[in-house]
């Protein structure tokens, strides 16, 4: 480190470039080049004696002198280089296999470096930051021209880490590349750091890392089977520690698939609060054609199912065809090539349910009762509906209330009529939608007294529909009072509940709570969680976006290192 230092005026430009040079750099100047944009500094190497990097003896006897060129740190808007007068040394030591060797330059530059390690330093730091397109950019403005291609393989020489085996690693998996789907990413819990990327996410990926890695003592992860068999076989001494977040979001996911199955009950539960709440009533428009005369329907043809949907209620109808022969899983696997697990789910399935639909309902579902009274009237032209419920307020366009008929099967009878008894407590413009599984969840997993007036009736009317919800709800409620309050001795008798309850979704979760039992355990009472991987997931994706998501896997896992 230099020590501070004072120049005046009468004091030699050499002393000032000496004090801009690198410390210890042992360097004379000769002169000093100036053009446009650019500065030239020539200097001479003054190292008493040259050191053999093989053998290390030091020598005097010199065997030639050449010059070798460096880029340095700009000096304000001008570049630097450096043209440093070198020699080459001939070995002392008869045995060595080094005969000649060149002159080390200590601090100041790497051998056959064509840059000062202070320009490689803050080039690096450009690259960790942004990447190679834009840390490109950014050189050219601060007067330190690269290329992308060379800043990349300046980060891919100098980047790589290493890291001390964690004690308590946090695993979780991550979005890669559209040929390898899924990696791996571990996290020292302890010191908030990554400390490895992997590509893959399967059992045998983390198994060797493990192998290779011994002195892990608790794992933090979610649900998934993989990693779970990985630290079973690999390391069975690790203590195994569930996330909570996951706990709850899975639970969450087993009361969503259970009221898909009941769709139908969540509607009459939100057609009863509509018609309860309901303050006015109207009258729809009559038609425009007299009575008596029998209208054609419409030149279209209902819209057929996506070929993802077709082939998955052929395969539901399927595999119900050959268990009502008698079939076993096995044959029907066998059979049909599915996975046992769908096979297994298409079995639990009375009607077929497809899960990956889009839990947010349609614009035009507060206006279903009133549109479902004027189709039975015999009004199916799309676009006079859509024209009288931009009457009532509607804001949609028409291909939205086009999607919402389109499966509509067309009225036996198409002669309007003018009676509008039957719409009395129809809906009107702000009424509530009725709410998909994905929001009944959060109704039944909240309190009533929680809920808003609104949510608290259609709850009510929900389970007064079906009672046997009302078990759901309780379990729900206290597995998630459970997991936020750490009650470690109230979860054996929370799954004993949970298995003797009617839904078949919810006993199918108990069981494989209590298959991993010990790690949904440790999760009530360790403070590990994947909150951190979580984290680092994200700050991930942030670097992979940079890079335009085309970066190989060691870059990007050198960038994620890095900062670490």
């Amino acid at each position: 480190m230099k020590t501070q230092q004072t120049l005046s005026p009468t004091d030699t430009l050499e002393e000032l470039i000496k004090w801009l040079l690198p410390e210890q750099a042992n360097l004379q100047v000769d002169r000093l080049v100036f053009t446009p944009g650019e500065l030239t500094l020539l200097v001479t190497s003054t190292q008493p004696v040259g050191r053999c990097p093989v053998c290390e003896k030091a020598t005097r006897r010199i065997h030639s002198r050449y010059w070798r060129t460096l880029e340095d740190l700009p000096w304000g808007a001008n570049r630097l280089r450096l043209r440093v007068h070198v020699r080459r040394f001939v070995c002392a030591t008869a045995s060595c296999p080094r005969k000649v060797f060149t002159e080390r330059l200590g601090p100041l530059a790497e051998p056959s470096a064509r840059r000062t390690d202070r320009l490689r330093d803050a080039l690096l730091a450009l690259g960790w930051a942004v990447g190679g397109e834009e840390g490109s950019r950014q050189g050219m403005v601060h007067h330190m021209p690269i290329g992308a291609s060379t800043l990349l393989s300046l980060m891919r020489r100098h980047g790589e880490r290493t890291f001390p085996t964690p004690r308590v690693l946090g695993v979780d998996d991550w979005f890669f590349q559209q040929d390898h789907p899924t990696g791996t990413i571990l996290v020292d819990l302890e010191r908030h750091q990554p400390v490895d990327l992997l590509l893959g996410s399967d059992e045998q990926v983390l198994s060797d890392w493990l192998r290779s890695h011994r002195g892990v003592q608790i794992i933090s992860r979610d649900r998934g089977a993989g990693y779970r068999k990985a630290s079973e076989r690999a390391a069975p001494q690790v203590k195994q520690v569930l996330d909570r977040w996951h706990l709850l979001k899975n639970l969450g996911e087993v009361i969503q698939k259970t009221l898909a199955q009941q769709i139908d009950v969540l509607r009459q539960a939100g057609q009863q609060v509509k018609n309860h709440t309901q303050q006015t009533s109207f009258a729809p428009p009559e038609s425009a054609q007299p009575d008596g005369q029998r209208r054609k329907p419409p030149r279209r043809k209902p819209s057929a199912p996506s070929p993802r949907r077709a082939w998955q209620m052929a395969m539901h109808q399927q595999v119900h065809e050959l268990a009502a022969e008698g079939k076993t899983q096995a044959e029907i696997i066998s059979r049909l090539h599915l996975h046992r697990q769908t096979v297994r789910k298409y079995l639990r399935m009375p009607t077929f349910v497809a899960h990956y639909c889009s839990p947010h309902p349609s614009s035009v579902e507060p206006y279903r009762a009133y549109l479902e009274a004027r189709w039975h009237q015999g009004e199916v032209m799309i676009k006079t509906l859509w024209r009288e419920l931009q009457g009532q307020g509607f804001t949609g366009s028409y291909k939205s209330v086009w999607t919402f008929l389109r499966h509509w099967p067309l009225p036996a009878g198409l002669t309007p009529t003018s009676s509008c008894s039957s719409v009395a407590a129809l809906t009107r413009r702000g009424a509530p939608a009725t709410p998909t599984p994905w929001r009944v969840k959060w109704l039944l997993l909240h309190k009533p007294e929680e809920l808003k007036a609104k949510d608290a009736a259609y709850r009510q009317a929900l389970l007064y529909l079906s009672p046997h919800l009302s078990s759901l709800s309780a379990l729900g409620q206290d597995f998630v009072r459970l997991i936020r309050e750490r009650q470690s001795e109230a979860l054996l008798p929370w799954l004993e509940r949970a298995k003797g309850c009617p839904y078949e979704e919810l006993q199918r979760f108990a069981h494989g709570l209590e298959r991993e039992f010990p790690a949904v355990q440790a999760a009530l009472t360790e403070p590990w969680s994947t909150g951190q991987v979580e984290g680092q997931i994200t700050r991930l994706k942030l670097l992979k976006r940079q890079m335009y998501g085309r970066a190989n896997l060691d870059l990007l896992r050198l960038r994620v290192l890095h900062a670490a």
